[in-house]
């Protein structure tokens, strides 16, 4: 998915949307216990096409991530998107944000409360 980027802190936003999705949207088979606080996540990796899915590891990491959430939610500028948590049984490894029809409104963050389920 990603070039590699100078490493920054997970932002306030992101965390809220994966918190919501772990909550409104786990999958089948959710992170068993997040060994570390989603706060002390570092963005490592983000899309080239500009949308605001980003990765928390490295892409070329050994980790064998699968859906831990996934659902669809509304943008600030009420476009649909999918909303996908990748990890491993205790760590988020990305955040998946991609188009369900959000056209120009831009494929951006959820609003946190508006992530629900298929």
């Amino acid at each position: 998915m990603t070039p590699a980027i100078t490493p920054r802190p997970i932002s306030a936003a992101e965390v809220a949307v994966i918190r919501a999705a772990l909550v409104q949207v786990p999958s089948r088979t959710p992170a068993a216990a997040l060994r570390k606080p989603l706060e002390d996540l570092e963005v490592v990796g983000q899309c080239e096409c500009g949308c605001d899915s980003v990765d928390f590891v490295p892409s070329v990491s050994d980790l064998h991530s699968r859906p831990i959430a996934d659902g669809m939610g509304t943008t600030p500028t009420g476009g649909t998107v999918g909303v996908i948590v990748w990890g491993t049984d205790d760590a988020v490894t990305s955040l998946e944000v991609y188009d369900l029809g959000a056209g120009d409104a831009g494929i951006r963050l959820p609003v946190p409360d508006t992530i629900r389920s298929w």
